[in-house]
């Protein structure tokens, strides 16, 4: 009996766990139901019919997680009805949810187009987000005659670098209108402006600029245009704050474009303008880095008149800039060089035991040995780097927590996890991840780790790789690093000769799996596709893209970003380095940077652009990971990738 007991317990407890999926609630309803219910539920009140029907539906979902969602969308649909009181009571009940926030955020804004001013002031805070409210709550001030703190709400809502909505109309005009924009922060918002590319709105600006800084104005926007102004020294003879900084913003531009000249052009500023020591430095660093990336054709690098030991970024930029070269003393030089706690990262330990290698001493060699172990010890890009020279096996570091059903059940049932649960079932990731979000803010790193086996159970891959990254918990391979859609990946790899565990790393490093990812860029989906490469593809292989949004579809992501792989992969005689570069920055640039004369761990390291550089080494130990978790053998670097590469230093046992 007392085996049929615990059978039992555990059969209920495991209902529990499924408490998503499968169990009834107190109304007798099963999941399933209570989530058509709610849908139903929320397109009445959209449509604003059948109260009756909404309110026999409420009824009936009383313990169901989503029910604050229905009452917000009461609200929010009928949000110029809701008294000061109504408000509050909402607060009140649901505060532990984002909904709160989202509904006082939503009414302060319908009380500021009803000229409610005290209603703004009296319920505004800080935490709240949009700019339209907040510019509201400053002309409420103002109307409340709080004039200082309106006037002080107002010059921080000018000082940036990006248009205001309209609501913030009326409190600049009476913020000008007392004199309040002073000379400062009519040219502070200009350069602001113009720095940031936003030319129409400095346009807009030139009209609150002093006409003394008129001809300063002018030169900005000319150095902002074309850079090479800056060298017109005869324009920039005044030597004050804002004259120096401009001649700082436009070396620094120029530096990108032709980095000698402006070498030259800071060189003779520095005889004229009295700089900051921290502007000067900041600016010869910036310089440098450009002279190193465009390999210093006029041999100026060694002529900056800065404390190097001081600069990191401009010293590893020299460093690489020697890697290009392959002058290893330079590279070992530039290495002490870095401050101490540089120089103890995976990254140049292993470019130190590199250059020791290839010393005819025997000192030098036994400590590039003793480096390499070290590094081989480790999970890490450079470690499995340092492993292939000595012919070792990869050290994985696979050790996950141990975590009780019980734990897991525990943090399952939490609340917010609940709705988080039910927005991501449902399709709404945006609004689940505020509930998770929310929901996980205060929890223990345990009980991260924990929150992320549930992500994981639910299929919410993101998410549980985010909470294992906030817990700091390196070392649970199977959810930092997951077989998500595996279905898809594995039909896809099979279809487009691919290596699965490829794919794989590409994704997760493009998306960490999030369907809805989208970049700044505008790239979409799991596998980070850009629409327009996304249509090429789709075109070149006859795939149906009816619209953007499709590609939010993981196996139509999937299928389109796999099919671009291959092309890549075969465009670079399945050299994967490559293809991984062409995949992040374009294959036309890819075909640019190959140079044949450098072995391949120098190419990687000297890539030009920062965020492809650690991409591709990211996709590479991802692979090497993944063939891991599909129970494969696969290295990191295959032989034949080597081809494309010098083999100078290089030692690939496998």
């Amino acid at each position: 009996m007392r085996g049929l007991g615990l059978a039992i317990l555990l059969y209920l407890a495991s209902l529990s766990c499924l408490a998503g999926f499968s169990a009834t609630s107190q109304t007798g309803l099963s999941r399933y139901e209570q989530r058509a219910l709610y849908q139903e539920a929320i397109e009445l009140i959209k449509a604003g019919r059948q109260k009756a029907r909404v309110k026999e539906i409420k009824n009936s979902l009383v313990d169901y997680p989503l029910y604050p969602y229905i009452e917000y969308t009461e609200k929010i649909y009928h949000i110029a009805r809701q008294s000061p009181g109504d408000i509050q009571s909402f607060i009140a009940q649901y505060s532990h949810t984002p909904l709160a926030d989202q509904l006082l955020e939503n009414w302060i804004f319908v009380q500021a187009r009803q000229n409610n001013w005290s209603n703004v002031v009296d319920y505004y805070h800080d935490g709240l987000t949009g700019e339209r409210n907040a510019c509201s709550y400053a002309y409420a001030l103002y109307r409340r005659d709080l004039k200082a703190e309106a006037f002080a709400a107002a010059r921080n809502l000018w000082l940036v670098d990006r248009s205001q909505p309209d609501e913030c109309d009326a409190i600049f005009k009476v913020w000008r209108d007392a004199g309040q924009l002073d000379t400062n922060a009519a040219w502070q918002r200009y350069a602001l402006a113009l720095k940031a590319g936003k030319t129409s709105l400095a346009d807009y600006l030139t009209r609150y600029v002093a006409d003394a800084d008129k001809g300063l104005a002018n030169n900005f926007k000319l150095v902002q245009q074309n850079p090479n102004y800056v060298r017109q020294h005869n324009r920039f003879l005044v030597d004050d704050d804002r004259t120096r900084d401009l001649i700082i913003y436009g070396i620094k531009r120029l530096a990108s474009r032709d980095p000698s000249a402006a070498f030259k052009a800071l060189q003779a500023y520095e005889a004229t303008h009295s700089f900051t020591e921290a502007e000067r430095a900041d600016t010869w660093s910036h310089v440098g880095v450009r002279l190193a990336l465009d390999s210093d054709p006029d041999n100026l690098l060694g002529s900056i008149p800065v404390i190097l030991k001081e600069l990191p970024d401009l010293t590893e930029a020299r460093i690489r800039l020697a890697l290009r070269q392959l002058d290893w003393s330079n590279v070992l030089v530039l290495i002490n060089v870095l401050p101490v706690e540089a120089q103890e990262s995976p990254r140049w330990r292993y470019w130190k035991a590199r250059v020791l290698a290839g010393s005819g001493n025997a000192d030098d060699q036994a400590t590039s040995q003793a480096l390499l172990r070290e590094l081989a010890a480790t999970r890490d890009f450079y470690g499995f780097l340092a492993a292939d020279i000595l012919g070792q096996d990869y050290q994985f570091e696979d050790t996950p927590q141990t975590i009780t059903h019980t734990e897991i059940l525990g943090v399952e049932n939490n609340a917010g996890l609940q709705r988080a649960l039910e927005l991501f079932t449902l399709g709404e990731r945006h609004r689940g991840r505020r509930e998770w979000n929310l929901a996980t803010r205060d929890f223990s790193d345990f009980e991260l780790q924990t929150a992320a086996r549930v992500a994981q159970k639910w299929g919410w891959y993101r998410q549980a790789i985010r909470a294992m990254i906030d817990a700091g918990a390196w070392d649970d391979l199977a959810v930092r690093f997951p077989l998500a859609y595996q279905d898809s990946f594995v039909s896809n790899a099979r279809s487009w000769d691919i290596p699965l565990h490829w794919s794989f790393a590409v994704a997760r490093q493009e998306s960490a799996f999030m369907p809805d990812a989208r970049s700044r860029s505008g790239a979409m989906g799991i596998m980070q596709l850009m629409p327009a490469t996304a249509r090429l593809t789709a075109g070149w292989h006859g795939v149906p893209l009816n619209a953007t949004s499709d590609l939010t579809d993981p196996v139509l992501n999937i299928h389109l970003g796999s099919a671009y792989l291959g092309r890549m992969l075969r465009q670079f005689n399945n050299n994967r380095i490559l293809a991984s570069a062409a995949y992040n920055a374009g294959p036309a640039r890819v075909e640019t940077w190959l140079d044949p004369t450098l072995p391949f761990d120098v190419w990687i390291e000297t890539i030009p652009f920062v965020e492809t550089r650690g991409y591709v080494q990211n996709v590479l130990i991802f692979s090497a990971i993944y063939a891991r978790r599909l129970s494969q053998n696969h290295p990191m670097i295959y032989a034949h990738e080597l081809r494309d590469f010098s083999n100078q230093q290089v030692t690939i046992l496998n």
